[in-house]
This record gives structure tokens, sequence and C-alpha cells, in this order.
């Protein structure tokens, strides 16, 4: 199956990218600290073995931050980031990038790099909120990218809210191979590098991803008719 465009776009919210630090200057980002940068998870360190980073122009860490800050929110919201943490997780991802991105050497693609990052990111904050167990937050209904039908609003937001209530039901791994494989479309072998595992693996896990997803939206549709 093959998620609509509009209901990808409504997981990623309505949050201004604006409001998630300066997009054309990485120092205004929050300060790094030991917590944020060390063990930042696989893919996520210095590429370059320990080699001084040089700094990076504004301009590139801004195409970086404009290209990847929808996946890096509907990222967090998919492995577990409550709702009115998302903002803080996502600076702290993108805290994260400005600081390594000129140590990245393209081993991986930058988008699972990034990945690395926002599971590692997501992982602390789950830690951090243990305590809040309260139910989702209904997504905004205005979204990023062309506008659709107030039907197409309707059906995306039920849909994203379904995709929510499923992840909720998975572990961690399973979690960050539905995000890669289902929700961003990242190519098998890509995935099997960035996790570790084999692309046979990765195949057959993703067929049971898929088919839990579809029953879990089948039983959605039942449910709201």
């Amino acid at each position: 199956m093959r998620l609509d465009v509009f209901t990808i776009a409504a997981l990623a919210g309505d949050r201004p990218r604006s409001e998630v630090g300066a997009a054309g200057d990485p120092n205004r980002h929050a300060p790094e600290t030991a917590s944020s940068t060390a063990g930042a998870g696989p893919g996520a360190g210095d590429e370059r073995g320990g080699e001084p980073a040089a700094a990076v122009a504004p301009a590139e860490f801004e195409r970086v931050y404009d290209e990847h800050f929808a996946f890096v929110w509907r990222t967090l919201r998919l492995l577990g980031v409550a709702e009115g943490a998302l903002e803080d997780a996502a600076q702290d991802v993108f805290a994260v990038v400005s600081h390594k991105l000129p140590t990245f050497a393209g081993r991986s693609s930058l988008r699972t790099w990034i990945f690395a990052i926002a599971q590692h990111t997501a992982s602390n904050h789950r830690r951090s909120h243990r305590r809040k167990q309260q139910p989702l937050v209904p997504l905004s209904e205005t979204f990023v990218g062309h506008e659709p039908t107030p039907q197409a609003h309707v059906e995306a937001l039920d849909a994203a809210r379904a995709i929510e209530r499923h992840c909720e039901t998975l572990d961690a791994e399973r979690r960050a191979l539905f995000v890669l494989a289902l929700i961003e479309e990242v190519p098998a072998t890509e995935i099997a590098r960035a996790l570790g595992v084999p692309t046979n693996t990765v195949y057959s896990r993703v067929r049971l991803l898929r088919a839990g997803l579809e029953r879990a939206l089948r039983h959605n549709e039942e449910e709201h008719g």
C-alpha cells in the first residue's frame, strides 16, 4: 500500500518551521550539551574518525533544515514523542545536525543519518517523559503542502490518527522500520545499512508491518464508516 500525500502531510502537522530554531543560523538553536551530542545513535557521530569539525556554512544548514524539517517532525511523532514535546525534540535534533553536519562523509544517505539522530532524540524524550500517558492530541487541520479538498482533509486526518495509534502498538525497532519503509519509502538496501540488519530481513519485516497497517486502517474505516 502507498499512503497519499495528504496523510503524510498530516503527520507532519502545521508547526511553522521558523518556530523551531532559525533555519539560516545554526548558532541560534539551543546550546549543545553533552547529553544532546554524546552517543547520538548509530550514524549520528563524527564520520571522519574524530577530525575537528569545520564550520558549516549557514546556507548549507538552511538547505538541510528546509528539506528535512517535515521528515524530522513526523518521525518524532511516530517514534513516540508527545505532542507537547515535539518543538523541543525537533530543536534538539537540528542542534545535533548543525554541530555534526561538517563531519557527514556520505557513507549513508543524509536522510538516514538524520533519522539516526531523530531516533536517539526520541528515545531520550520518551525516557524523560514516562509519566505522560495522556491520549493522543488530535492533529491540526492545517497541512503542509498543497491544499486538499475538505473531504481529503477529513480523510487524511483520520488516517493520520489511525497511523499514530497503530505506531503506539509497535516496539522501538519496528517503529523505526515503519517510519523508514512505509512512511518515507526509503529503499530496503538503505534501511538495512541504517539499521544493521540483512536486506531480506527488512523485506520480510516490512511485509508484516504493511499487513498490520492495512488491518489497522481497515478496522479504523469500519469503526468510522
